[in-house]
Formats: C-alpha cells, sequence, structure tokens
C-alpha cells in the first residue's frame, strides 16, 4: 500500500551548528491494513519520515507511493500537496481548537476540506466517527473539558471521519499517563484493524512499537538498521543497538572461535556457546535478554553453565530483576515473582545456546 524508495533529507547548516543528514536513502513497504510503527531515539529521522509521507516535508531525492499513484518522486518532479494525498493523522500534541466543540473538531475536514460534503453527510460520518470512538455523548462538549484521553480520541475521530487511505501517528499516547497509555494502546490498535485502515505509526517508546505493529522498522541516524516484526527483532537482533533498544540486554564481548553453525565466544563470564553470526567475526558480542537466563541451585554442570553469586535483587511485584556475578562479569536476570533468590545465594547460571544471539561490534554513529 505504502512505498518508499531511496529517500534523503538534509536540513542544512544553522549557526554553528553542521548540516544534519536526517534520511539516508531509507526504503521500506507497509502492506494494505497492515499496523506499521517507525521505531528509533530523538533524532533517528522517524519524525522527518512521516512528515515526507504526509507531504509537509519536502525530501531531497527518493519516491514515495500510496497504492498506484506516485504522491512524490525527485525524478519526475512530483510533490502532491498534503491536503490531496488522502491522509489522515493524529499528532504528538492532538492539535485539538479549544474554542470549537467535539462535533466542530472533528467535522472541520469534511467542512472545510478540498471535497464539498453536505451539511447532512457531515453530521452523519461525524455521528460514525464519534462513535468508533466511544464519544458520541461528548459531541456538544467543548475540546478544553475533555481528559488527555478523550482529547486522543477526538483527534483520531478526526483523522477517520474523511476515511484516509493511510493513517499517521506521530507518538499520539505520548502525552498520557501510564496507566492510561496501556488502556489506549490496546484500544487504538483494536480499533484501527477493525477498520482495515492501514497505519504509519512514529515512537520512541519500544514497549508501543512492540505491542500495537505487525511489523516495524528500527531507525538510528538517518537509516533502518533492521526491520521485521516485533518477535523477530527482540529476539533475534542484527546490532549491539537493536539488542539495547529494543529493551534490556546482557551485551557480553568477546573473542569469536570457530567457523561452524556453533562457535564458542571466550568472554569475562567464560566460554559461551551459541550460533554463528551470519558472517565470519573475530570478535563479537553476545547479546543474552535477562529472561533468557535460567537459574540453577549450586554445582550443576553442563553447556554454557557457570557458578554465580546473587548481587542485588528488586521485586516488582509481576517480576523480580537482579544481577549475578558470574567471573569477572555481570548478568541482570529477570525472573518470576514466585522464586525465591537473594543477595549472596550461590546459583549456577544456565545460558541456553538457542536463546544466545551473536552480533558484529558495535561500530557507533554514522558520520
Amino acid at each position: 500500500m505504502l512505498a518508499v524508495r531511496d529517500l534523503t533529507k538534509t536540513f542544512p547548516a544553522r549557526h554553528d551548528n553542521g548540516a544534519v543528514r536526517a534520511l539516508r536513502g531509507v526504503s521500506f513497504d507497509i502492506a494494505d491494513g497492515d499496523f506499521f510503527a517507525l521505531l528509533g531515539p530523538s533524532g533517528c529521522g522517524k519524525t522527518t519520515m512521516l512528515q515526507s509521507i504526509a507531504g509537509l516535508e519536502t525530501p531531497d531525492s527518493g519516491e514515495i507511493a500510496m497504492g498506484d499513484t506516485v504522491v512524490y518522486a525527485s525524478a519526475g518532479g512530483i510533490n502532491i500537496p498534503a491536503n490531496r494525498r488522502q491522509l489522515g493523522m493524529v499528532f504528538q500534541s492532538y492539535a485539538i481548537w479549544p474554542h470549537m466543540t467535539v462535533f466542530d473538531n472533528v467535522a472541520f475536514p469534511l467542512a472545510h476540506g478540498e471535497r464539498k460534503t453536505g451539511k447532512a453527510e457531515i453530521a452523519e460520518r461525524v455521528k460514525r466517527a464519534l462513535d468508533l470512538v466511544k464519544l458520541g455523548a461528548f459531541a456538544d462538549r467543548l475540546a478544553p473539558h475533555l481528559s488527555g484521553g478523550q482529547q486522543q480520541r477526538v483527534a483520531l475521530a478526526r483523522a477517520l471521519v474523511h476515511e484516509p487511505r493511510l493513517l499517521l501517528l506521530d507518538e499520539p499516547l505520548s502525552n498520557l499517563d501510564a496507566k492510561l497509555r496501556d488502556t489506549m494502546r490496546i484500544e487504538l490498535r483494536q480499533l484501527v484493524k477493525s477498520l482495515g485502515i492501514t497505519t504509519l505509526f512514529v515512537t520512541h517508546d519500544q514497549v508501543e512499537a512492540m505491542g500495537m505493529s505487525d511489523k516495524l522498522a528500527l531507525m538510528r541516524d538517518g537509516v533502518i538498521v533492521q526491520q521485521g516484526t516485533p518477535q523477530d527483532i527482540y529476539l533475534r537482533p542484527e546490532s549491539a543497538f537493536a539488542a539495547d533498544f529494543m529493551g534490556r540486554s546482557n551485551l557480553v564481548a568477546g573473542r569469536v572461535n570457530g567457523n561452524g553453525a556453533m562457535v564458542d565466544v571466550e568472554t569475562p563470564i567464560g566460554t559461551i556457546r551459541c550460533p554463528a553470526a551470519a558472517t565470519d567475526l573475530n570478535d563479537g558480542i553476545v547479546v543474552i535478554r535477562p529472561q533468557a537466563v535460567r537459574l540453577h541451585g549450586p554445582g550443576i554442570g553442563g553447556q554454557n553453565c557457570y557458578a554465580g553469586t546473587v548481587e542485588q535483587v528488586s521485586f516488582l511485584g509481576d517480576v523480580v530483576e537482579g544481577e549475578v556475578r558470574v567471573g569477572a562479569g555481570l548478568l541482570k536476570i529477570v525472573v518470576d515473582p514466585y522464586r525465591q533468590v537473594a543477595p549472596g545465594q550461590t546459583v549456577t547460571v544456565e545460558l541456553p545456546p538457542e536463546r544466545c544471539v551473536l552480533v558484529p561490534p558495535d561500530s557507533g554513529s554514522l558520520p
């Protein structure tokens, strides 16, 4: 449904700051009806990408196509204005007009859009949009008299009222408190999936990206470093950056020995047996999720088993987090709250080879 090809964008130098290469030849596809997330830290280029797709920013080169329609192409001099791209967009700040009622806010794209819409049709479509977001009873209320969650729903209804072919979401949950954000994350995904609307969601929150998207692209310094399903990227990161950004990880550097399907990595905690990387490595980083670590009683031997001592424990209710000293290294662990773990306890740490991922050393940011 959406195809982005080799998109580039550089912002010129300002004052004492050099030019910023926000996008460096970015390409990706979103299938019809998919919920796709662009994820990455601040300054990685995800918002510039979203604004380029929306027509609010003009790239330097590349191509953007929505279905069979090319909306931007540097080679052909094509740049369709934002109001003709048939998009719905929810901004981070919601952009709700405080002097208007809920009805008037939602009706705005129909009343002032390029296509003339009669009053009766506007009333019907606004009612349908408000019912979708469970705000049918709030049509006459002024926007400032709504809660944060209700304002977010108004912004979503306004984006959906003209039946867009692509919905763009720019961190729409970031202004909500934690509990409401969890609720709205579920409701928002269920709503757009039930409507079959192709959705592009921009966020820096990996929990939101993993919990809402069918597929996601992880960005860094203007490029996509990995894309796939949330499970693929979480369990099989291709870089230390991806592993570290997509949740907590133990990143254990070491020297790689062997060149078969399985290799041995000499590390400060001992020799770790793990699947080989796609390319030959002399040095690498073993990625081990805290949840991947198995704890046993002392004195147990076997492959990837090491003697350790529990150094600290934090009881968080649904899980217990801790750190175990193994050799010259320290491993983060997560266990269920019914497991008795205490500082000073002697344990055996098992790192199942299939749960260990070998990635290349992090080369740092792009120039």
